[in-house]
């Protein structure tokens, strides 16, 4: 059994991985969660378990004196952003490899990582910060509809909506600012909507990975229904995105460690939409471990416990993850034939992840999807075609809904 360990605060959607990679290097994977059965992805990996208040820096560092007092802590991380700061004041605190806690926590607060961005001479949209409705629509009106709504502080889209006029406004800010709101604010970000394609740019410390193309639902809603990568970009544009997000990560003094860096490209070139100081979810880690040969995974966890990293690209192919969305709300039907999805050439992985007859509701964020699948080939238009024929086997119907999709 492993005699070192490698503590995890909390989870995401990419997580699993890092418990396998951590395995492969010699360590043995803790997860420190606040309650049971939080992430779904991770049943299975038989993970040892503590249950402690992850929200609570005290409470945080009495587990890990705990931990250490009986093996040696390797390294702590988290694969979740929004416990990124307390990951990094942990490190530290223990004479850990780790990122700058203080940067990580200005990074978090949208509102901030704005102004940053706008004193150091970067396009960002237009924004105010905003604690009421009427405030809220008073700067909506100055900005200029249609404008975005989102809580100042969050991932995963989740309390992200386009608005259309004053009325979109108001509700989506009385949302976000009840007791009952999913995503509860104190404070709302009123945003310019940029139209553009949408990238983000997967970095660690200053070196630019690479960058992905980010395909998005209907709206009023961001709920991200694939990626790819690489993305197909003309040379020009490839440069400018990537000077663009190194000039960022500069402003923001994140030198350390994953970035998932997200931007979209107009007329004015790279427009950057926010910077989260941790590696991308939805399984981008994935696409570029098929696409060039790096697994970023495996090497964050060498840098968060000082080994040595190598980032080389190793190849040169292309990879595409497309998530189901069903858009709807109602009882799920599947018609799948898993195993010819899986046999098609090219196909990577197909998971689903709701059962037969399982209730889905429509949130407006990545808990909409039900289900992946991931393909990599030589040229993206064999990807795009393997796409289509696996996407094709995974038929379903919403019950309960006049909405049907088949595909």
């Amino acid at each position: 059994m492993p005699d070192r360990r490698l503590v995890f605060l909390e989870s995401s959607t990419s997580g699993h991985l890092f418990f396998r990679a951590a395995r492969r290097q010699g360590l043995r994977p803790i997860l420190v969660t606040s309650g049971h059965d939080r992430y779904r992805n991770l049943e299975g990996e038989a993970v040892d378990t503590v249950i402690a208040d992850t929200a609570d820096i005290w409470a945080m560092a009495r587990v890990c004196d705990e931990l250490q007092a009986q093996v040696p802590i390797a390294g702590i991380l988290s694969t979740s952003g929004a416990y990124a700061a307390m990951a990094a004041r942990l490190c530290h605190r223990f004479g850990l490899p780790g990122a700058d806690g203080q940067a990580i926590e200005s990074c978090q607060n949208k509102f901030l990582q704005r102004g940053t961005f706008k004193n150091a001479g970067l396009l960002t949209p237009a924004y105010e910060l905003v604690d009421n409705i009427p405030s809220a629509v008073e700067a909506a009106s100055r900005i200029g509809f249609p404008v975005i709504v989102k809580p100042v502080v969050g991932s995963g889209s989740t309390g992200v909506r386009l608005c259309l006029d004053g009325g979109d406004v108001g509700a989506q800010v009385a949302h976000l600012l009840s007791s009952g709101g999913e995503a509860m604010a104190r404070d709302v970000l009123i945003e310019e909507f940029i139209v553009g394609l949408e990238y983000s740019v997967e970095t660690v410390g200053d070196v630019v990975l690479g960058i992905t193309r980010k395909h998005l639902g209907e709206l009023p809603y961001f709920v991200e229904v694939g990626h790819d990568f690489p993305a197909a970009l003309h040379r020009s544009d490839e440069v400018a995105i990537a000077d663009t997000v190194v000039s960022a990560l500069d402003a923001l003094h994140l030198h350390w460690g994953p970035a998932h860096t997200e931007l979209r490209l107009d007329s004015r070139g790279p427009t950057i939409i926010e910077v989260n100081p941790r590696m991308g979810g939805d399984m981008i880690p994935e696409l570029i471990r098929l696409a060039i040969g790096v697994d970023i995974v495996s090497e964050t966890i060498k840098l968060a416990t000082g080994a040595r990293i190598d980032l080389t690209p190793q190849g040169h192919r292309w990879a595409s993850i497309r998530f189901l969305n069903p858009g709807a709300e109602g009882f799920v039907r599947w018609k799948s034939d898993l195993n010819a999805a899986r046999a098609i050439p090219s196909v990577s992985e197909v998971e689903l992840y709701v059962a037969e007859g399982d209730e889905v509701r429509r949130h407006g964020d990545y808990r909409d999807r039900i289900g992946h699948v991931i393909v990599a080939g030589e040229t993206p238009y064999q990807v795009e075609a393997s796409l289509a024929n696996a996407t094709a086997q995974l038929r379903y119907d919403i019950e309960g809904s006049s909405n049907r999709r088949d595909g």
